[in-house]
């Protein structure tokens, strides 16, 4: 996990601002593969909604944004989308990975980038904001992972148990997820520090980049 940019500053303002605009590319990146995915599956509220863009205004979410400055996680702005556009029900579950799969593909560049410097003994980007920037990504994608609406993994349940909207709605998840942040910081750290480890993984191809 890691700290929030009010902590950050107090050590280093320039990694705090690294961290915010790591986040907020983050966050674009991240919406943008739900709308631009759900958009090429055959469904174009995205479009409609003017999602299809790597405009950050369009896919910040206050709340999210908020919780990010604050305790150093949250999430953007849900991407709308109409199921019954969509070609096939499985359209649905790839439209629900597309999010934290960019994230990864981002940490994995990053990784790229740092092997490249290392290899050629060149170092034009810092290892340490590098590190950052994938710490950023690898946990967007890891709480995105909960399995708690407006999070990717409620919508991934969902495929596989479709009764489980219905028992947890889009307000009782707002409301779910701020008590488990407010009440169970050690117990949410517990829960999504071995899906960041396993995207940490992913991303360096299990090892191989450094």
């Amino acid at each position: 996990m890691i700290n929030s940019p009010l902590a950050l500053f107090q050590q280093s303002p320039i990694a705090a601002i690294v961290f915010v605009l790591a986040v907020v590319v983050a966050i674009t990146v991240h919406e943008f593969a739900h709308a631009w995915t759900a958009l090429k599956l055959g469904d174009p509220t995205p479009l409609h909604d003017g999602r299809v863009t790597l405009n950050p205004a369009a896919h910040i979410d206050p709340i999210g944004g908020l919780m990010f400055l604050l305790v150093g996680f949250g999430y953007g702005r849900p991407v709308i989308y109409n199921p019954m556009r969509l070609h096939r029900r499985v359209d649905e579950l790839l439209v629900a990975l597309a999010g934290p799969i960019s994230n990864i593909i981002l940490a994995f560049i990053c990784h790229l980038i740092f092997s490249i410097e290392a290899t050629a003994h060149v170092f034009l980007i810092n290892a340490d904001f590098l590190s950052l920037i994938i710490l950023v990504n690898l946990t967007l994608a890891a709480f995105n992972m909960l399995p708690i609406p407006p999070l990717d993994g409620s919508s991934i349940i969902a495929y596989f148990w479709p009764e489980y909207r219905s028992l947890v709605g889009g307000q009782i998840g707002i409301v779910l997820l701020l008590i488990l942040i407010v009440l169970s910081g050690t117990l949410l750290n517990t829960i999504m520090n071995p899906i960041i480890h396993v995207f940490g993984q992913i991303s360096s191809l299990f090892g191989l980049l450094p």
